[in-house]
Order: structure tokens, then sequence, then C-alpha cells
């Protein structure tokens, strides 16, 4: 009678098992290694405030007469972009100061735009503020917060110089007096035009430079 010949079954060395098994957790290690690196470089980035020298995000905002505004809309054009809230002191004391620079230098290729972060339960103080501030510059609604991302504020008052070619010359967080002027150095030159006195005078009050 012929012998029925039986398979060995295939032994797999401790050695072997070991090394597949370190194999298995440094790649694991690797990879939660990379995502955390990646999660963090993320979130520094969703963190870190924007630089001067840096292009101004672009956005599309409604004013009071629901006209849009498009930031992009105005290159060739020097913008002064502030950030304010109707329940914010500071920002109230700014407003008259920034209504003298529009009269003053509008002509000159200044842009005023003041964007409200009121939010829906406190947009309805904004016309209001507006008509008791006299202001005559365009001031547009982000009630939902669309700029919050981009320009990841400090909070406000807070305002971007922003040049002819869409790029951030200066960011300045807090109020300012913009008739003082120790706080037109980076506006004049970039509209190249020279104040003649602190208060600017009348509307006019400015004359460009040779």
């Amino acid at each position: 009678m012929g012998h029925t010949m039986s398979e060995q079954p295939t032994s797999v060395s401790p050695a072997t098992a070991t090394g597949g098994s370190r194999l298995v957790i440094l790649i694991a290690g690797a990879v939660i290694l990379a995502l955390t690196f990646g999660i963090v470089w993320l979130q520094s980035a969703k963190y870190e405030p924007l630089a001067v020298g840096k292009s101004a995000p672009d956005f599309t905002l409604s004013d009071l007469n629901d006209k849009p505004h498009r930031l992009s809309d105005f290159r060739g054009k020097v913008v002064f972009l502030n950030f304010w809230a109707t329940w914010c002191k500071p920002c109230r004391e700014e407003m008259p100061s920034m209504e003298i620079l529009n009269k003053n230098f509008e002509k000159d290729g200044l842009v005023i735009l003041a964007v409200s972060i009121d939010r829906v339960t406190t947009t309805k103080d904004i016309p209001p503020f507006v008509k008791g501030m006299n202001l005559t510059f365009p001031v547009l609604i982000d009630s939902w917060g669309q700029t919050d991302k981009p320009y990841k504020r400090m909070g406000v008052p807070e305002t971007f110089i922003i040049d002819q070619q869409g790029v951030i010359r200066e960011i300045v967080i807090g109020p300012r007096d913009w008739t003082r002027l120790d706080s037109l150095q980076t506006l004049t030159k970039l509209l190249n035009v020279t104040p003649k006195t602190a208060g600017m005078g009348p509307p006019g009050g400015s004359r460009r430079k040779g």
C-alpha cells in the first residue's frame, strides 16, 4: 500500500513575527507623528495674524443700502479698512477723525471702508450710529463673520492700510487719532501727499507732493 504524504504546517519563527510587529508599530508611529505635525501646523496657521507685506484677503460685503462692495474692486486706490462695532467705545471715539481723514484725502485716492462686526442682534444699531456720527464713507455689514477667519483680528477697532496693489502696508490695533501727523506717515506716503497741519483743517487741507 502507498503511503499518503501529509503536508507539514508552515511555522513562523518568533524572530519573524517580532520583526513584522515592529514594522507595523513604526509605520503607525510615523503616521501618527505626521498627523500630529499637520494638525499643529494647521492650528498655528489658523491663529497666525496677518502681517504687513501680505495681500489683503478679498471679500464682498453690503453697505446700509444693500449695495455690495468688493475689496479688490478698489485696486489702484489706497484703502483704509477699519473694523469696528456699535458697542465699542474706542471705535466711537475714533470715528470723527476717520471722517476728517475721508474728507481731506478722498480726492487724493483714499477709500475708507468701515466694516461693522455687529452680529444679527445688534445690526439695528448701525444706522442710528452712522447718522449720529455724520459718517459719509461706506459702512459695510459683516454680521455673519465673513471676515473673522481671513483677517484674524485681535479685537476692535483694528485698521489695515492697504496699498494700490492690494498689499497690507500697516496694521493698527486699537484706536488712533487720524488727525495727528504721526498717525498719517504710511497713508501720506502711499497717497504722495503732505497734510498742512495735524488737524488738517477743512476738506482739501492736503497737497500732492511734487
